[in-house]
């Protein structure tokens, strides 16, 4: 676990949707620099994939909540607490993979967004090729990690999971 993360607590575990998410869990915690409360969403789909989303909890009502910024100067202990959670469902999961959008802030394309450079840069730094293959499409803003190992079991892995997504997302054609 990283050290420069704040605490957070697993809150529940809701239903999936028919969209292809089987289940979400939801966590949350607290920064101590700016008191916000911040809820992180884990979303389970096919093939342990996971994808990890996060917003200010004041934010859950906005359709913007993952485009808005709170200007709090904090990101990376935010992000490092993201990384967390993901390294918790990493050890109940030996052969998940995990995926984020870089989502365009207010009058920002979606093409290589200030978050997914700021995003991906993190992930890049903590996970290495021994466990996970970083795969980014800058044009979408999307990060994958593949877990080596599941991977290894399923060489269409990769192919899968963007026909997966592709199928279910316009977002993704």
């Amino acid at each position: 676990m990283l050290q420069d993360a704040y605490p957070f607590t697993f809150v529940q575990r809701e239903q999936g949707d028919n969209e292809g998410i089987e289940y979400i869990d939801l966590y949350h915690f607290k920064s101590t620099k700016s008191h916000l409360w911040y809820i992180v969403r884990v979303e389970y789909y096919t093939c342990h994939i996971y994808g990890v989303k996060f917003y200010p909890k004041n934010f859950r009502l906005s359709p913007d909540k993952y485009r808005l910024m709170t200007n709090t100067f904090e990101p990376r202990r935010i992000i490092n607490t993201c990384i967390n959670v993901m390294l918790q469902v990493y050890d109940k999961d030996s052969k998940a993979s995990f995926g984020f959008i870089g989502a365009n802030g207010i009058n920002e394309d979606i093409r290589y967004t200030r978050r997914f450079r700021f995003y991906s840069h993190i992930v890049a730094t903590y996970f290495d090729n021994t466990r996970f293959t970083h795969k980014e499409n800058t044009d979408k803003s999307t990060y994958m990690l593949i877990n080596n190992k599941a991977w290894d079991e399923n060489p269409h892995l990769v192919s899968d999971i963007e026909n997966f997504f592709a199928e279910r997302y316009d977002y993704f054609d």
